[in-house]
């Protein structure tokens, strides 16, 4: 008898179980992801750092079908050459270090990385939702760029750049009761709080670790869209975003 839905496990992040090498484009390893998306822009970012060929597989935003055969469906999602299947953005980026290296560590080795590679999500990530949605224009110039470049058809790219605005600006409103000063005052206590972590020119000293990566990646994503001038004003940020910007050719 079938299972029931209810019944199928619950998607995690880390590695998968089930190793899916049909899922690898041209034997490479494989990211399914969105163009503009800050948690793709890290596992990227990475990528591209270290040299590493690699296939794009530009998931639809809407469908979501290129992501059928996988029970985590928000993108990144890694897929190595020889099909090890894994979830979550932080989590695929101390995989491709471990196997591509090491020049950082594990999760649970260190402290600060630990730490900052998880502001990325819970803090960073957030404020920069709250700066991008600020105003319905604010929204409608971020879906204008979204919508052209990321993976939509004509009909879907008209209707999300509209109706997108909206239902971002709400999530934008909904960001910015996260934080206690206005978004574009949070953003920059956020990055002046980064800044004093980067104690050389990157969170790991004299080469980025985990914690460069995750945090660059969100920023990235930002670039062109409104409030993106804090970041390049920044004494500290912008020089370090640079540099990160130059390693990884992103």
């Amino acid at each position: 008898m079938a299972r029931k839905a209810e019944d199928a496990p619950e998607a995690f992040g880390g590695v998968q179980p089930n190793k899916v090498p049909e899922k690898s484009v041209d034997g490479k390893p494989t990211i399914y992801t969105y163009a503009t998306c800050p948690f793709s822009l890290k596992v990227k970012s990475l990528l591209k750092s270290r040299g590493i060929e690699f296939s794009n597989v530009e998931v639809d935003p809407m469908k979501k079908t290129e992501l059928n055969w996988s029970d985590w469906t928000k993108v990144p999602v890694f897929v190595d050459s020889d099909g090890t299947h894994v979830n979550d953005s932080n989590d695929i980026l101390h995989y491709i270090d471990e196997k591509h290296g090491a020049k950082f560590p594990r999760e649970g080795e260190d402290e600060k990385q630990d730490k900052w590679m998880n502001f990325s999500n819970d803090i960073l990530g957030k404020s920069i939702v709250a700066v991008i949605y600020k105003s319905y224009r604010t929204s409608l110039h971020a879906l204008d760029y979204v919508t052209k470049v990321d993976k939509f058809g004509l009909k879907d790219r008209i209707v999300n750049k509209w109706l997108g605005a909206i239902i971002m600006r709400m999530v934008g409103k909904s960001r910015a009761k996260m934080f206690d000063e206005a978004p574009r005052e949070n953003l920059l206590t956020q990055l002046n709080s980064m800044s004093s972590a980067i104690d050389e020119d990157f969170f790991g000293g004299n080469s980025p670790n985990g914690a460069d990566f995750a945090n660059y990646g969100i920023l990235r994503s930002m670039q062109g869209l409104n409030g993106f001038d804090i970041v390049e004003k920044h004494t500290v940020i912008w020089p370090w975003y640079s540099r990160m910007q130059l390693l990884s050719d992103v």
